[in-house]
């Protein structure tokens, strides 16, 4: 029987480090992150893509491997993809993140966007975040398989 593709997995999370560091307020902070697909992950490895080697001059035996990529921007692009509901809000009140809901969520905001909003989070938060996003996406850790 040929395989039947099946929608990715979503998983809810609460962020407790952070409901521990930050106070809950009445209500814990929660995202939902859903497992990559191949679209998702041809986006992530174009980070992985430049690769440069440089040889010096009269001394072919000396190679110099230079790749370009932060792990900073990695964390920030791997949430991008996976993150399809967060109630983190802002200074304002207002959600931190926009998503579309039903029965595929979403991100609804473009990477700038995105990235303007992740760049307003205490490090510690966004690692938080980053790490669920691995817990369901584990393949990313480059320790093993996808769930």
């Amino acid at each position: 029987m040929p395989l039947k593709l099946t929608a990715p997995i979503y998983k809810t999370f609460r962020l407790e480090e952070t409901d521990k560091k930050y106070g809950d307020n009445g209500d814990p902070t929660t995202i939902m992150v859903k497992q990559a697909t191949q679209r998702e992950h041809e986006e992530r490895m174009q980070l992985f893509s430049i690769l440069k080697r440089e040889y010096e001059e009269g001394k072919p035996e000396t190679m110099t491997l230079i790749q370009v990529l932060s792990l900073e921007e990695l964390k920030r692009l791997e949430a991008r993809l996976t993150l399809v509901a967060c109630n983190i809000q802002g200074e304002n009140g207002e959600a931190l993140f926009k998503f579309r809901s039903g029965d595929n969520p979403r991100l609804d905001m473009t990477p700038t966007q995105f990235n303007n909003a992740w760049g307003l989070m205490p490090p510690d938060v966004a690692n938080e975040i980053h790490a669920k996003v691995l817990e369901v996406n584990y393949m990313w850790t480059g320790l093993g398989e996808a769930l």
